[in-house]
C-alpha cells in the first residue's frame, strides 16, 4: 500500500520551488565562461558542497555523461531547468538524495541554488536553497553590489537572484473560462504564469507555473510572500469554481472525469498529449474525492511517463508508437496499484 501525507494546499498546488542565481566575483560571467572557467566552478562548488552538514547526500552529475533521456527526465522531474541542456558541454548538478535540493552549475549563471517541496511550502523552499548558498558564499565570495545586490548574467536575474515559483492544477478555473482575467489580475502583482517547465512551455494538463518576475528592489521575504499571498488568492478561486461546478451537475462532473480514468486503466496506446489531459481529469476526480487515489502517487505517475522519463525506463532508444505503447502499459500497471475504486 502508498504511503504518503499530504502537503499543505496539495489539492491545488502541485510543488513549491526556489532558485537562487549567483556567480562567483573573480570568474568572468557567461558568455565569456571559458571551458577552463567552468571547470573551475565545478570544482570549487562541488568541493564546498560535499564538506557541507549534509553533503554525503548529494550526487554529482555532468551533463555530457548522460544520454538524451536521461537529462530530459531529470527536466520532467523539475530537478534541474531545460536552460541547462543548453550548456552541456560544460554544465552539471548535484541532487540530493530526495530530490528536494539542486545545485546547478554553469547553466545562465555560475550557479542555480534550487529548493523543491511537494504543496505550498515557499518558506521551507527558499530555507534550503538559502542554507546551501551561505554555506558556498562563505567560502567562495560570489558577485555582489551593494547598490543592485547579487550580479547575474541577465538583468532580470540581478538583486535578490531569487525566482519562487508554484506549479498549480486549475482545471476548474480553465474550464470555467477565467483563466484570462487570472493572468491579468496576476500581472498586475508583478507576478507571471507559465506553462508546466517555463517559459515557451504549454499548459498541458491544466497545469500552471506561477513565479514572480522582478528580483531588483525587493527582498527574499518579500518575493516568498508576495507570491504566497497570490497562490493563496488563486487557490481559494480554483476550489470556489471546483464547488459551483458540482452543485451544479454533480453527476454530470463524475461522469467527464471518471471516463478519463476508464481510458486510462485500458488503453493500449497512449501519447503524451492525451495523457496530460487524462490526468488532469483523474487528478480533479481524485481532489473531489470521486475517486480514491493518492495526489502524490498520481503527481509522481505523471512525470514518470514523460518522454525522457518513458525512455529511461524502456532503457534503449524507442520509436514514438513503442513509447506510446509503453506508456499505457505503465499506466494499467501502476494505476491499478494507487486507485481503489
Amino acid at each position: 500500500m502508498y504511503e504518503y501525507v499530504m502537503a499543505p494546499e496539495q489539492d491545488v498546488v502541485i510543488s513549491s520551488r526556489v532558485r537562487l542565481s549567483r556567480n562567483y566575483e573573480d570568474l568572468p560571467f557567461s558568455p565569456k565562461l571559458t571551458q577552463e572557467y567552468a571547470e573551475e566552478v565545478i570544482e570549487r562548488t562541488t568541493e564546498a558542497v560535499f564538506n557541507t552538514e549534509n553533503g554525503a547526500a548529494f550526487t554529482f552529475l555532468r551533463m555530457a555523461d548522460l544520454e538524451e533521456d536521461a537529462r530530459s527526465r531529470l527536466v520532467e522531474h523539475h530537478l534541474i531547468s531545460y536552460d541547462l541542456l543548453k550548456f552541456v558541454n560544460r554544465s552539471a548538478a548535484m541532487i540530493s538524495s530526495a530530490g528536494t535540493v539542486t545545485v546547478m552549475l554553469n547553466e545562465e549563471d555560475h550557479i542555480r541554488f534550487q529548493g523543491l517541496l511537494p504543496g505550498l511550502q515557499l518558506e521551507r523552499s527558499a530555507e534550503m536553497a538559502l542554507k546551501l548558498d551561505e554555506a558556498v558564499g562563505e567560502k567562495y565570495p560570489f558577485a555582489f553590489d551593494h547598490q543592485w545586490g547579487f550580479l547575474a548574467a541577465s538583468p532580470a536575474n540581478t538583486g535578490t537572484g531569487m525566482r519562487a515559483s508554484v506549479i498549480l492544477h486549475l482545471p476548474a478555473l480553465a474550464a470555467s473560462g477565467q483563466m484570462g482575467a487570472v493572468m491579468q489580475t496576476i500581472a498586475k502583482l508583478g507576478l507571471t504564469v507559465r506553462g508546466l517547465y517555463g517559459d515557451g512551455s504549454e499548459a498541458r494538463g491544466n497545469l500552471y507555473q506561477l513565479s514572480n518576475q522582478a528580483t531588483l528592489g525587493r527582498s527574499e521575504e518579500d518575493v516568498i510572500r508576495a507570491l504566497s499571498a497570490a497562490t493563496g488568492q488563486v487557490v481559494e478561486h480554483e476550489r470556489n469554481m471546483r464547488e459551483q461546478a458540482e452543485k451544479k451537475d454533480m453527476l454530470q462532473l463524475q461522469d467527464d472525469l471518471m471516463r478519463s480514468w476508464g481510458e486510462l486503466m485500458y488503453a493500449r496506446l497512449m501519447n503524451v498529449g492525451e495523457f496530460m489531459k487524462r490526468y488532469s481529469d483523474i487528478r480533479y476526480a481524485a481532489s473531489m474525492g470521486y475517486l480514491h487515489a493518492p495526489l502524490p502517487a498520481l503527481d509522481a505517475l505523471m512525470m514518470d511517463v514523460q518522454p525522457g522519463s518513458i525512455g529511461v525506463r524502456a532503457g534503449k532508444l524507442m520509436s514514438p508508437r513503442e513509447s506510446e505503447i509503453l506508456r499505457a502499459k505503465t499506466l494499467r500497471e501502476e494505476l491499478k496499484k494507487l486507485v481503489a475504486e
